[in-house]
């Protein structure tokens, strides 16, 4: 059986991690989750993206879930579920990556914008929908539209999302929020803060929790 959203995103927050630089990505990593972040997405651009899920399973023990994202095709779902990923994330509704992931047990998380893309993702099996990108179109507005004739849909926010944005999205609902730049600058990972990051994950948590 797949994991559960509440078992997958165990903070409500999912690192979305996009480098080059594969050695400094997994440090980035290592330091979000320290600071509260409960799970990690490794997107396919980054290079050697299964063995850096596999060396942060083996270096935390398995207690954060780790997921892999920007996947386009149904073969890299079985590369996830051989490298212990918990969840598969897309960035568009992609039928053929929602059914290889019920064949291999994965959580399945489909991209969409849209309500129609929202409603076809859910369709294909999709057990949790990125709306992505959520800055450009409205924000917490755009949730807000959403929620009346879709109010029943396990959302994740995702793309351009702030730190300061995390509290408004979930408290309208949103199941978890992908913090990605927001988390992981460009110019931190570049002068390789770890503390900066570390930082920034126990601000985003702190933000997560309810008063």
């Amino acid at each position: 059986m797949p994991l559960t959203i509440e078992q997958a995103f165990p903070s409500r927050l999912c690192g979305v991690l996009r480098t080059q630089d594969s050695e400094t990505g997994f440090r980035a990593c290592v330091a979000a989750m320290e600071g509260g972040i409960g799970s990690i997405e490794i997107t396919t651009t980054v290079p050697s993206c299964f063995d850096m899920i596999r060396g942060l399973r083996a270096s935390t023990g398995s207690s954060h879930p780790i997921g892999v994202g920007t996947v386009w095709d149904p073969g890299a779902v079985q590369e996830a579920k051989e490298a212990g990923a918990a969840f598969v994330v897309t960035p568009v509704v992609l039928p053929e990556v929602a059914e290889a992931c019920r064949a291999h047990d994965l959580l399945c998380v489909l991209g969409a914008l849209t309500p129609t893309e929202i409603y076809q993702a859910r369709l294909a099996g999709a057990q949790l929908v990125k709306v992505f990108p959520i800055a450009p179109v409205g924000g917490h507005e755009y949730v807000r539209a959403l929620n009346g004739p879709m109010g029943g849909v396990p959302l994740w926010v995702s793309g351009g999302v702030e730190i300061a944005d995390v509290r408004g999205y979930l408290e309208l609902g949103v199941k978890v929020v992908g913090l990605t730049a927001s988390l992981f600058p460009a110019d931190a990972l570049a002068r390789k803060d770890m503390d900066g990051i570390r930082q920034k994950a126990e601000e985003a948590a702190r933000a997560a929790t309810p008063d």
